[in-house]
């Protein structure tokens, strides 16, 4: 392995080589450098926006009032590629190109580019001739070559596009680049609305209003035929009363089961239930008796005043015991039947029995005639129901005919309002795309850069000296050094003379 002091010498012994090699080096690169035509670079950006005539919203156009339409959609990728196509169209350049001469190449720099040129298009020239391509004019040529110089990009993450023209004449690339955004922009107002277009969604909403009032005609009509103006709240509010009467209908069912068995039970009771009770009962004196006694009394009293006058077997006498005979048989007979006076009077139980099955009876004719009332709701409802779902299909039809007539027609009337708004704006210059910095004036050349270029040239000249000189010293099988004797023989070197003795 070599140590550091070997290639120094290396370097010092060959350093005449390195010099010639970093001088032949250098020589080039200054040629080149002088001989090579400046290269001017102009630069303009381009803002692209959404569509304006997208964001205007018209009154009575939109279709929610609270949320008009006046938000744009974002430009997507697909736009902005679209306009680098169009800056790199070759008709665009034409057009800029169009009344316009490139400036004419003269002096000894661009005579070297056009030598250049000459070289490097021979290959193209040959094959073209082999394969009998058609001959390119000079002003194709020019195009050609112009739009080579052209280059478009997007700026990351942004809606802008960087223009940049290169020219070998500082002006020309300023008035170029200037000329070429005048024609994306008059490109643009052109291909950007149709003047045609206006009075095309004006005919066209035309018809659609007359075919929008058509169906809705057609929709009124079925409306009027068939009741139906709300679908949608008529089937809710019909399903609604079907339930609801459905409700009421089991409702009075079971009411009216349960009075049925209560009129059964209140029957068996009144049948069991006696119709009157006793409300009073006491025995009394017998009222012959009562008249019958006094009149005994009496005639005991009379006989006793004539048995003190007559004998008792007189005729007055026996008279007067015949008669208190009798009397006293009479007593005798009606002192054993006793006279019971009663009082009898409705039972309070049954009466209320009575009653209650009067009122059930009643309640029994009432809930029949309710559910009778209620099958013939249900049954009306029912064919209501029925009368809706076969009906609704029609109703449903013509609304979504009507929906759709009217989307088309505020459709082509949104349209119409963009249309005019955009021949507005283009009449008036206002694009979806604006210049935000106009064409630069290029002040210095961006190449070649003589300072770099001497510097570059320097340290490639040092460069190849160097492996020249590692190379002639490969080659050459001098020995020059008291280590290559050591290494090549082995043996130690006793003094080293200078090279002028």
């Amino acid at each position: 392995m070599r140590d550091i002091q070997y290639w120094i010498e290396v370097i010092f012994r060959r350093r005449t080589l390195i010099q010639r090699v970093m001088l032949f080096v250098v020589g080039i690169v200054a040629a080149g450098s002088l001989i090579w035509p400046p290269l001017y670079e102009s630069r303009s950006k381009v803002l692209v926006l959404p569509n304006a005539a997208s964001i205007l919203s018209s009154p009575g156009v939109t279709q929610d009032v609270d949320t008009p339409r006046n938000i744009a959609n974002p430009v997507t990728e697909e736009e902005l590629n679209s306009e680098v196509e169009i800056l790199t169209n070759p008709y665009l350049i034409e057009d800029a190109l169009e009344g316009e001469e490139a400036p004419a190449e003269g002096g000894p720099a661009q005579q070297g580019s056009r030598a250049r040129g000459l070289v490097t298009g021979i290959p193209g020239f040959m094959y073209g001739a082999l394969h009998r391509m058609p001959h390119l004019t000079d002003h194709d040529a020019e195009i050609l070559k112009l739009q080579s110089h052209v280059r478009v990009s997007l700026i990351n993450r942004s809606n802008v596009i960087e223009v940049v023209f290169r020219a070998h004449d500082a002006a020309w690339s300023q008035k170029f680049l200037r000329r070429l955004m005048d024609a994306y922009l008059a490109l643009h107002a052109r291909v950007s609305h149709d003047p045609q277009a206006e009075s095309f969604f004006e005919a066209q909403a035309n018809l659609l209003r007359d075919k929008l009032h058509h169906s809705e005609e057609a929709l009124r009509a079925a409306q009027i035929q068939t009741g139906i103006m709300s679908l949608g709240d008529q089937k809710s509010q019909s399903v609604l009363e079907y339930y609801t009467l459905d409700t009421e209908y089991r409702k009075t069912l079971s009411q009216l089961s349960g009075a049925t068995q209560q009129i059964s039970s209140l029957d068996a009771q009144l049948k069991e239930t006696p119709h009157y009770t006793l409300k009073e009962s006491r025995v009394v004196q017998n009222l012959a008796l009562s008249q019958l006694k006094p009149q005994v009394l009496q005639m005991e009293a009379e006989r006793a005043e004539l048995l003190s006058r007559y004998q008792p077997t007189s005729q007055r006498i026996r008279d007067i015991d015949a008669k208190l005979d009798a009397a006293r048989r009479i007593l005798s007979r009606e002192n054993h039947t006793e006279v019971q006076e009663s009082t009898n009077d409705i039972n309070p139980t049954w009466a209320a029995l009575d009653a209650e099955l009067a009122q059930s009876r009643t309640q029994v004719a009432a809930l029949a005639a309710s559910r009778d009332t209620l099958t013939s709701e249900l049954d009306r409802n029912r064919q209501r129901m029925n009368s809706l779902t076969t009906d609704g299909v029609t109703i449903e039809r013509l609304q979504r005919q009507v929906d759709a007539d009217k989307d088309a027609y505020l459709s082509y009337i949104r349209k119409g309002e963009e249309a005019r708004a955009a021949e507005a704006l283009n009449q008036h210059r206002i694009l979806n795309v604006s210049i935000v910095q106009a064409p630069t004036d290029p002040l210095l050349p961006i190449f070649p850069n003589v300072a770099l270029n001497f510097i570059a040239a320097i340290a490639l000249g040092f460069v190849l000296g160097l492996a020249a000189a590692f190379f002639e010293e490969w080659r050459d099988q001098r020995i020059y050094s008291a280590q290559a004797i050591r290494e090549y023989t082995g043996l130690s070197t006793l003094a080293v003379l200078p090279d002028e003795m």
